[in-house]
């Protein structure tokens, strides 16, 4: 039986060996470029196969590959260069005639650096006072395209000009006013929300300011939305700010009940104390051990809050709810002290401290509890919040 399953094993392995070896061959083969030249590939073709040749310089399908895909990659250019300059009306053409002189330019640069790959095509052209012109074209035709989607007026479209104002100072950094483009594209992409002020309903004078500018420093580092900005109510009113979204919070039914107060009484003991000792008949001390006991007397009060933030986010322009939600929330504040009759070593340390204690803590003002009712709150609105524009588009 033991021999059957060594059989087993050693089989198990073999075919285990075998299948990591043709999956090395398998990427071995890939990574020569072979695969992408049979796709037409012929850039990454290229750049495979100078890759393999400085790490394996005798990899005959390496060398194979490159010297094959090369003159076909040159021979594409041309073809595309010739069709997008000439008879293509596509609005980014010279931006594709820039990326196929930067291929030729790469796959040049990447063969000099390579010798084995430098001593198989040694002389390689680069391209570039075309994709110079290439660049310039591309910078103002990308211009030209923002400028057209600044003109449509809609905050998708200057996102869109964000991007090409971004690309074209890429291309060619400072060109024209392009940094001022970007700084106004940017602002008329970003979502402008503001945060109200937060009101609280109900009988106390509480101020929910704490609460609220916890919120507006948590959006204003945790959204990770570039193109949403939180304001502040008093930064809106000061920017004259006619925003596109309002975050309307308001606390309902906040409440402090009445303070109420509980006795316990109960006895406590603890086993195997030394409570003495005694003699034997050889003159020997002992230590006695038994049970110690006392009468515990817990005094307590609690006074607990409770309410309900209402939470919207509400179009600016037409009023209109675009999410909602209610968060309830509760505090409770607590107050313990002690007294005991009997044994002091039948108490717990918790115990016995409670019984040191003489004078309670007084009851948290309103504002306090407040406070400390909104902390779980806060965790679940900012999710809220934090999730709506995160992945608003």
């Amino acid at each position: 039986m033991l021999n059957k399953k060594n059989k087993i094993m050693r089989k198990f392995r073999s075919f285990a060996i075998a299948l990591l070896t043709a999956l090395l061959v398998l990427a071995g083969c890939r990574s020569t470029g072979e695969k992408a030249l049979s796709r037409g590939n012929y850039y990454t073709a290229c750049i495979q196969a100078i890759e393999k040749l400085r790490s394996s310089p005798d990899n005959a399908v390496a060398a194979s590959t490159l010297t094959t895909a090369y003159p076909l990659l040159v021979n594409y250019v041309d073809r595309e260069v010739d069709r997008l300059d000439v008879t293509s009306s596509d609005p980014v053409r010279y931006q594709k005639i820039f990326d196929l002189y930067s291929q030729l330019n790469n796959v040049a640069t990447q063969v000099s650096r390579s010798p084995v790959a430098y001593q198989l095509l040694p002389n390689l052209n680069y391209y570039t006072n075309e994709m110079e012109s290439a660049r310039n074209s591309a910078a103002e035709e990308t211009y030209r395209n923002a400028e057209k989607n600044m003109q449509i007026g809609t905050r998708q479209a200057a996102k869109a000009a964000h991007l090409q104002y971004v690309q074209v100072n890429s291309l060619i950094p400072g060109y024209k006013d392009v940094i001022n483009k970007i700084q106004d594209a940017k602002w008329a992409a970003t979502l402008k929300v503001v945060l109200e002020q937060v009101p609280v309903e109900g009988q106390y004078k509480i101020s929910a300011d704490f609460f609220q500018n916890q919120v507006f420093e948590y959006f204003s580092e945790k959204i990770r939305n570039e193109y949403v900005h939180i304001f502040a109510p008093e930064e809106a009113a000061t920017m004259k700010l006619h925003p596109d979204q309002i975050i309307r919070l308001s606390f309902q039914e906040f409440v402090v009940g009445q303070v109420r107060e509980s006795t316990d009484t109960r006895e406590v003991k603890r086993d195997s104390v030394a409570t003495g000792t005694y003699r034997d008949d050889q003159g020997k001390t002992h230590t006695v051990y038994g049970t110690v006991k006392a009468k515990l007397t817990v005094r307590s009060v609690e006074l607990s809050s409770s309410g309900i933030l209402n939470a919207f986010i509400v179009d600016y322009r037409t009023n209109t709810i675009l999410s909602q939600q209610k968060f309830p929330g509760t505090y409770k504040w607590t107050d313990s002290w002690a007294t005991f009759n009997g044994d002091e070593r039948a108490l717990s340390s918790k115990e016995l401290n409670m019984c040191k204690r003489t004078q309670l803590s007084p009851p948290p003002p309103a504002q306090d509890m407040f406070v400390q009712f909104t902390i779980p709150i806060y965790n679940d609105l900012t999710l809220f919040i934090q999730r709506y524009y995160s992945s608003y588009k």
